[in-house]
């Protein structure tokens, strides 16, 4: 399997600069799940956990920034694939929505969030790190243009599945990532 690191970069871009016009080939797409998530969504918390490495290197040891790295890679995983079932659960059983627009939904609006807010945790209380935590909630711009194309809803429907999504994608990796770190006795980072 070949991943393209460049159109995972333009996607990624394109969502978080013009998320309505990308959301409207993505919905035409219809992506099927293995592609979207070991051709984009791995590779993108696979690149933060890189990234969360390399930051975790300024003001710790080699070992807790590996610990950091797998933690930040483990709840990024986890942590989106609880939202997808929940997003899906609600999207799909209440409200008749299709499997993929969930799976889209999810893996595409946190992608950003699972990346910004992992390099700002890395930086911990440093201003910067603060300011790329703030970055991530970006994410909810792109699930809302996201959630306004799903057909056959009405503006309070559309809402709950906003709320309900953004809650998910955003709780899930950040308790993960706390319980792993308690259970792996890694200091626990700004969250």
């Amino acid at each position: 399997m070949k991943i393209h690191y460049k159109k995972i970069y333009e996607r990624t871009r394109e969502m978080l600069v013009h998320p309505a016009g990308t959301w409207s080939e993505v919905m035409s797409e219809r992506t099927d799940m293995q592609r979207l998530l070991y051709e984009y969504f791995l590779p993108v918390a696979s690149f933060c956990a890189v990234m969360v490495f390399l930051c975790s290197l300024i003001g710790h040891g080699v070992v807790q920034a590996a610990g950091m790295a797998v933690i930040n890679l483990a709840s990024s995983l986890l942590g989106t694939w609880i939202a997808y079932t929940l997003i899906r659960e609600y999207l799909c059983r209440k409200l008749g929505g299709q499997p993929w627009q969930a799976l889209s939904l999810t893996a595409y609006s946190a992608a950003p969030f699972v990346l910004l807010h992992g390099i700002g945790a890395a930086l911990g209380d440093y201003f910067i790190g603060q300011l790329f935590i703030l970055a991530s909630f970006i994410f909810i711009r792109t699930l809302y243009a996201g959630v306004n194309l799903l057909p056959g809803m009405s503006g309070s429907q559309k809402t709950n599945v906003l709320i309900i999504a953004s809650l998910c994608i955003i709780c899930f990796p950040i308790i993960i990532t706390q319980l792993l770190s308690v259970i792996f006795r890694i200091s626990a980072i700004n969250v």
